[in-house]
């Protein structure tokens, strides 16, 4: 898709979401999209040029977004509302528990410019929490693709879950981690984890943008001898306990690696499944428990530890110990 939104080009993962929606729109009638003013940031509009009976908004109202996808699934229809990640996780988090998570409802929420790679918003926008938040949320589903074709898979299956769902949706303007990461003929598939290379040592867990330089990890650890596995977790909940698992046996050595806060983000849920089913070595790597800051993404990416390195650095780490 060509253009540009505020001076970054309509590639990658925005460009999925615009893409995505639409085919949505031409397959089912039923779906609509709801927006509070980040229409164009969100990259939405060519649903809205496309179905414009189709697309409502409420203006700079977050809450009443999930208040009204609440009411429009109740009469049968399919909403999705995509917002900024730190509107919907924050702002809008007492709608989201209480009219999407309670009843069990058929809204299915979009969280752009999530974690650093909104990297110019700033502390308020940067929404580095929001997977920890929304993990909370009972019968919610949370998604994180690792890559624009995932992240195309993941917005058409989540219109056939019947239940909420939260897919987090980055920015990133980073071209090199914008290509494809997941294997020819792989297809995104609801609650499943998948192995992208196998490995002896360590397991490298990963979940969106970070996927890219697991793998990238994956390959400085080989010469130096340690032959990595990598894992691409674009569900986060419900968790592919069995498959990380199943890695863990084999190596002994887990480290998460993830674009969110380590305070219950993958690296947590990771943990809890290692904690009950195979305790071993684990190393996270994630932003600490601090705010966002302005700046470039790449000089974000590297203050906030999260940088091939910094997930090499962490495996040595557990595997010297």
């Amino acid at each position: 898709m060509a253009g540009t939104i505020y001076g970054a080009k309509i590639q990658g993962m925005r460009g999925a979401v615009g893409d995505a929606l639409v085919e949505l729109g031409q397959k089912n009638d039923r779906v609509v999209v709801i927006d509070a003013e980040t229409a164009v940031a969100t990259n939405i509009a060519p649903f809205q040029e496309a179905f414009p009976d189709r697309f409502l908004t409420t203006c700079i109202a977050e809450q009443n977004a999930i208040s009204v996808a609440y009411g429009l699934a109740r009469m049968g229809f399919i909403p999705f509302v995509p917002l900024f990640a730190s509107f919907i996780s924050r702002r809008a988090f007492d709608q989201v528990f209480v009219h999407a998570g309670y009843p069990n409802a058929n809204i299915k929420m979009m969280g752009g410019y999530a974690g650093l790679t909104a990297a110019s918003v700033g502390a308020t926008h940067q929404a580095i929490n929001d997977i920890n938040i929304m993990r909370t949320v009972p019968n919610l589903t949370v998604i994180e693709a690792c890559d624009p074709d995932e992240l195309h898979d993941a917005i058409l299956k989540a219109a056939e879950i019947e239940g909420p769902v939260y897919i987090r949706v980055v920015r990133s303007d980073l071209p090199e981690y914008e290509v494809r990461q997941t294997p020819e003929g792989y297809h995104f598939e609801v609650g499943k984890a998948a192995v992208l290379k196998e490995g002896t040592d360590v397991s490298l867990v990963g979940s969106g943008i970070m996927v890219a330089r697991c793998k990238e990890a994956a390959e400085k650890l080989a010469e130096q001898g340690i032959s990595a596995e990598v894992i691409n977790v674009s569900t986060i909940k419900p968790l592919d306990v069995e498959t990380i698992i199943n890695s863990a046996r084999k190596t002994n050595h887990v480290v998460t690696a993830e674009g969110n806060s380590v305070l219950g983000g993958l690296g947590s849920a990771v943990a809890e499944a290692l904690c009950e089913n195979h305790p071993c070595r684990l190393g996270r790597v994630g932003v600490l428990d601090r705010y966002g800051h302005s700046g470039l993404d790449r000089e974000l990416l590297k203050l906030y530890n999260l940088t091939t390195e910094d997930i090499v650095d962490k495996a040595l780490e557990i595997l010297n110990k």
